[in-house]
């Protein structure tokens, strides 16, 4: 019922293709239609279509390997398309409905009382926030069934085949916690250790030589499937990511609705990072405050002993709830955020590189979050007699519901488009269509911009393709790709299955080798494209001959003013790295080296002129800036004493003649320094020169 009211029945077809419209579930949905393309591999998750020489697997375009690897076995009776997101996400409700049913059954025999606790499970605003954005994650029901193991009655006098249940239990979730997403396996493997060192330390259910073979069946299986599923198909480095501090819980993250209620305004953050995306969500719901708020009026009232409950629990479950706070403190991460006031401490270099390995470090908190869930509970059923408990839990229920709708009508919204096994595609020249039975590759020079709309067109037409977009990839063989591209288009020979497309010439600024009377250089729906061999092909499609290029660079006109604010091109089109984002009045440099690279224009120019803004402030007068042209630094450095409108003119370096020929100017600010130095704002980014326009004159 949760699952039809929160995502409706549209989102569970498997041929409706019409939510998945970009960003992340449409990158585990092309992971999977890559992986169902591609042949068996050894370990079976390997998805070699799917980046060519850097792919890795299919856990690292999270596409659920527990559902993948079966599907793909039965791949040719399904349909295309096919994706089994919204089978996932029914078995995550039913699944999560079920653990919650099972964990409140641990405290209270009622069966009301059990199905009226499972809604505040079930519509737990960190769960549904996952819908529509990281469907993998929702599978929160496996940490209901990793905090129900531990909290299992299993004593000394437990028989002996109920011991070795409890232990397969804890090595199935495990295999599946793995099966399912990355982080899920961690907190299961930090929570079945907890309940390991429980049953051999205080419960002495467990005996040395039992936990010993636990342990080695359980991590020789996880291993295994763990390997098998692709998770090693990248070295270690490579998995490792900085950020480690970035996505983390704010300490008030629990009464911070963020927009998920209608009564209860939004604690405001300051921190860029934070307020920017949702890790971090962690808002219990109106409905689950109120009945907090009912135990804290309990504990008050002598209703409920507190201490001597908490002393209990610590007793009984020393080294669960040891567990807990320790993923509760690696959830907030050393810059703690307490509502819009953020302390960074610092720590050992070494020690951040080892916890960027989980950097979205917030999901760690969700045992502690539906922990407490559960001892909210526990308060209200041990203080409250069963029909007040009762009526508690449906006013409770019903505000939980109605209060959180203010998040997750959007996401239905969202989600409830009418169906469609179509994807919508910016490619719809007639040549696209005839070119993916006529190439077995797809491949780009650099970057993965566009990979939505490639990614489709490739994994419909069953192309490989090294343009897609992985959780995380081995740099050096993702360099190594591109460079092998490259090498091909300037070096030569260009191979003769492969059709290239440039996302953007600044990726491949010089000319490249081909024979203009056989091969194809065109621009056909806004993309360059170099089609091997197309004209002279007697099947295919010919193009218009206006649509073919002689050089891969946009032509600038002498004079032509080229624009960086939001409103024009330049940014887009020409610059490189070390800039931020276009604003209304033009881009700020926001890294030490910060470049533009311009094709030379016809009508032999000499000098460019320089419309530049500069980060002034009272104690900071003045920016000195660095030029340099094609690596040639320029003899007097400039500087900057207008906050807006500085005019530079830079003469160009004798040699420079050829039009299309590229340019790169080459921007140092040697006095750059962050708004927030200045006591400007938060903003952290060392700004000096911002560019306006650049025109080439005589």
């Amino acid at each position: 019922m949760a699952f039809l009211v929160i995502a409706g029945p549209r989102f569970l077809d498997p041929t409706n293709v019409a939510w998945l419209v970009g960003g992340d579930p449409l990158q585990h949905y092309l992971g999977w239609a890559f992986y169902r393309n591609s042949p068996w591999t050894w370990p079976v998750g390997l998805n070699p279509l799917y980046g060519m020489e850097f792919s890795n697997s299919i856990v690292f375009t999270d596409s659920i390997p527990l559902l993948a690897i079966p599907f793909k076995a039965i791949s040719q009776f399904l349909p295309y398309p096919f994706q089994y997101l919204g089978i996932w996400v029914l078995l995550c409700f039913v699944l999560q409905a079920y653990f919650a049913f099972r964990l409140i059954g641990l405290i209270t025999t009622s069966i009301a009382i059990q199905c009226l606790g499972s809604i505040f499970f079930l519509f737990s605003p960190p769960l549904i926030f996952r819908l529509s954005l990281h469907e993998s994650l929702m599978g929160h029901f496996i940490i209901l069934a990793a905090l129900y193991l531990n909290l299992k009655p299993i004593t000394e006098s437990t028989e002996a085949k109920k011991k070795y249940l409890h232990s397969l239990a804890w090595i199935i979730l495990l295999s599946i916690a793995v099966s399912t997403h990355f982080y899920l396996a961690v907190m299961v493997l930090a929570l079945w250790f907890a309940d390991l060192c429980n049953r051999v330390f205080v419960k002495k259910s467990s005996s040395y030589k039992e936990a010993l073979l636990e342990n080695a069946l359980l991590i020789s299986v996880a291993g295994f499937i763990a390997w098998q599923a692709g998770y090693f198909a990248i070295e270690g480095a490579s998995g490792a990511t900085r950020g480690f501090g970035d996505f983390r819980t704010n300490l008030l993250a629990l009464f911070n609705s963020r927009g998920w209620s209608y009564w209860l305004r939004p604690i405001p953050l300051q921190d860029v990072v934070e307020a920017a995306n949702g890790e971090g969500f962690q808002y219990l719901g109106a409905g689950s405050l109120l009945l907090l708020l009912s135990t804290i009026f309990a504990v008050i009232k002598g209703g409920f002993n507190l201490s001597h409950s908490l002393g209990r629990a610590w007793k009984s479950y020393p080294f669960l709830i040891s567990t807990l706070i320790v993923l509760a403190l690696i959830s907030f991460s050393n810059h703690i955020g307490f509502g819009p006031w953020n302390l960074r401490m610092p720590l050992p270099e070494f020690i951040i590189g080892l916890l960027s390995i989980v950097r979205s470090s917030s999901r760690l908190f969700w045992p502690i979050y539906y922990t407490i869930l559960l001892a909210i509970l526990y308060v209200l059923i041990r203080s409250y007699s069963v029909k007040n408990v009762l009526i508690l839990l449906g006013i409770a229920a019903t505000i939980q519901v109605v209060d959180t709708s203010a998040g997750w009508l959007l996401i239905r919204e969202k989600v409830s488009l009418s169906t469609s096994d179509q994807f919508k595609t910016a490619l719809q020249d007639p040549f696209w269509k005839n070119a993916g039975k006529h190439y077995k590759n797809l491949v780009t020079t650099g970057g993965q911009e566009n990979w939505e709309q490639f990614g489709i067109y490739a994994s419909e037409n069953q192309m490989a393709s090294n343009i897609a977009y992985l959780a995380r990839a081995d740099l050096n063989k993702t360099l190594q790709s591109f460079s092998a591209v490259n090498q091909q288009l300037h070096q030569g020979p260009i191979n003769r299955e492969t059709l290239y497309v440039f996302q953007d010439w600044k990726n491949s600024p010089d000319q490249i080798k081909y024979d203009p009377q056989k091969d194809l250089l065109a621009r056909i729906d806004r993309v360059n494209l170099l089609a091997p061999g197309w004209k002279a092909c007697t099947s295919c499609i010919q193009v218009p001959q206006e649509l073919e290029l002689n050089q891969l660079a946009p032509i600038l006109k002498l004079g032509q003013v080229v624009d960086f604010t939001k409103s024009g091109n330049g940014r887009a089109n020409f610059m490189l790295g070390g800039w931020g984002f276009a604003e209304d009045w033009g881009t700020w440099a926001i890294d030490g080296q910060a470049k533009v690279i311009l094709p030379m224009p016809e009508g032999g120019p000499s000098r460019l002129i320089i419309k530049a803004n500069a980060f002034l402030s009272k104690n900071h007068p003045e920016q000195v800036v660095d030029i340099a042209i094609n690596g040639i630094r320029l003899a007097d450095q400039m500087v900057l004493k207008n906050a807006k409108d500085n005019l530079i003119e830079v003469k160009l370096p004798k040699g420079l003649k050829t039009p299309g020929e590229p340019l790169v100017i080459e921007f140092r600010s040697l006095d750059a320094i962050s708004p927030q130095a200045v006591g400007f704002g938060p903003d952290e980014r060392k700004l000096g020169i911002g560019i306006v326009a650049i025109q080439f004159s005589r």
